[in-house]
């Protein structure tokens, strides 16, 4: 089902690239995430990655819509060391919502915000879950197959502010977490900064 919706999604981003004027951002960027659970976010450490993503922004003005998708790669334990290219999980990330200027500087110089949600599909992960009891490997001693495992996606609320500069974009965002990402564990809501760059056709 999530490989359909991507290639629904896909399809979309092209038509809307070429029938709007405001056309397609591809983006890339680095990315460090955090839970309140303290067994699966340590005190002082991070979910370091990296993303690489394309929104489309429909209609022209101080306030458009923006459907898009990032695919990300991170870390599932967090680590102290900012390794953002050791990773373990790779998360789709489909995204819609409205888009709206802040300040016109000039035609080229814009600064912007979002405002969008977020569905963010779990497609592989090498390990199962947090190497802990109850999290998703199962106990050594006593194993039981309903262990709690990751889940197969979790939701987000996006903001953040973004400098237009001419064709290129910088953008920093926050992930805001709705929904558990390991079942039953409801302090597993991760949240995301991610800073990107990106270059609009």
């Amino acid at each position: 089902m999530k490989y359909i919706l991507f290639i629904c999604l896909s399809i979309l981003l092209i038509e809307t690239s070429y029938t709007q004027t405001q056309g397609l951002v591809i983006q890339t960027g680095l990315t460090s995430g955090f839970s309140k659970d303290n067994n699966v976010t340590k005190s002082g450490e991070a979910h370091y990655g990296w993303m690489v993503g394309a929104d489309a922004r429909i209609l022209e003005g101080g306030m458009y819509f923006i459907i898009g998708g990032q695919y990300h790669q991170t870390s599932l334990i967090s680590t102290k060391k900012a390794d953002f290219f050791k990773n373990d999980w790779k998360i789709l990330m489909g995204r819609g919502g409205l888009g709206f200027n802040i300040i016109n500087f000039s035609e080229r110089i814009v600064l912007r915000s979002k405002i969008l949600g977020s569905v963010n599909f779990i497609m592989d992960t090498t390990s199962p879950g947090v190497p802990l009891p109850g999290y998703g490997l199962p106990d050594p001693i006593k194993p039981n197959k309903n262990d709690l495992i990751v889940n197969d996606s979790f939701l987000g609320v996006t903001s953040g502010i973004g400098l237009t500069l001419g064709s290129l974009d910088i953008d920093l965002e926050y992930q805001y977490g709705v929904i558990n990402a390991i079942k039953a564990k409801p302090d597993t809501k991760y949240s995301y900064i991610t800073l990107m760059a990106g270059f609009h056709f």
